[in-house]
């Protein structure tokens, strides 16, 4: 249980932190319409969906057995 806990706040810091600060300043920097309009949600919202993500990872039975 705990070791899925952990791996849930792993994977939601990872998410926000490729899309505030990668994946949101990349499409940002291409100066396509479509892409800055995507890449300003992905650095406005990358930390919500960095915690969905981790959430979802929770519940759908996301973690490693032990031992293996």
């Amino acid at each position: 249980m705990i070791t899925k806990v952990v791996l849930a706040v792993v994977v939601a810091v990872v998410v926000g932190l490729v899309l505030v600060a990668f994946l949101g300043p990349v499409l940002v920097s291409l100066r396509v319409p479509i892409a800055v309009t995507i890449g300003n949600a992905f650095i406005h919202y990358g930390w919500v969906i960095g915690v969905l993500a981790g959430l979802w990872y929770f519940f759908m039975g996301g973690g490693i057995s032990w031992p293996v």
